[in-house]
C-alpha cells in the first residue's frame, strides 16, 4: 500500500501518473504491473488506474515529463542481471476522488489474471505475455533509490 493512513479529506485526481520503481531482476526481462485501488473502509476495492511495463522497453524519449513518461518501444535493451535500475511505469490517464476514510492501494506484480472482473475494462491491447520464466525482484527504496508514485492530484 501507499501509506497507511486514510484520507481526511476528500482528494481529488484527474490526469496520467508515474510510478518510478527502483529494481534489481536476475533475468533479462520481467514485466511491472501496477494496480491503482481506492479502498473503501470496509475492505471494497475499486481499481483506479493500472500502469504496465516490459523492462526490455524501460527506454524514455524526449516528450516525457515527471509524471508523464514516454516510452517509444522502439527496441528492446536487455536488462543486466543483478543491476539496479529505475523503471518509469506510465499510468493510464483517469479521474477519481478519495472520500474520507478511503485509501489509496498501490499493488504491483510481474503477471496479471487473465479474464477477471477488473480486467473486462482494459482495452483490448492492453495484455501482456509473462517473459515465460520465474524472475526475482527486489525493489529498493531509501535515498539513493526513491522509488516513487507521481499522481495528478488537483486538490492540495
Amino acid at each position: 500500500g501507499c501509506g497507511p493512513d486514510p484520507f481526511a479529506e476528500p482528494a481529488e485526481l484527474i490526469g496520467t501518473g508515474a510510478a518510478h520503481i527502483f529494481a534489481e531482476i536476475d533475468q533479462d526481462d520481467t514485466n511491472f504491473i501496477l494496480r491503482l485501488w481506492d479502498a473503501a473502509p470496509n475492505g471494497k476495492r475499486q481499481l483506479i488506474t493500472t500502469g504496465y511495463l516490459k523492462a526490455s522497453h524501460r527506454e524514455l524519449d524526449e516528450r516525457t515529463t515527471e509524471g508523464n513518461p514516454y516510452h517509444p518501444h522502439t527496441r528492446a535493451v536487455p536488462v543486466e542481471p543483478g543491476k539496479i535500475e529505475e523503471y518509469v511505469l506510465r499510468l493510464y490517464p483517469f479521474a477519481a476522488t478519495f472520500r474520507p476514510g478511503h485509501r489509496l492501494v498501490v499493488e504491483l506484480s510481474n503477471d496479471e489474471p487473465l479474464a477477471d472482473e477488473h480486467n473486462a475494462l482494459l482495452p483490448p491491447d492492453a495484455f501482456h505475455l509473462p517473459v515465460g520464466r520465474p524472475v526475482t525482484h527486489k525493489i529498493y527504496r531509501d535515498a539513493a533509490h526513491p522509488s516513487r508514485l507521481v499522481l495528478p492530484f488537483t486538490t492540495p
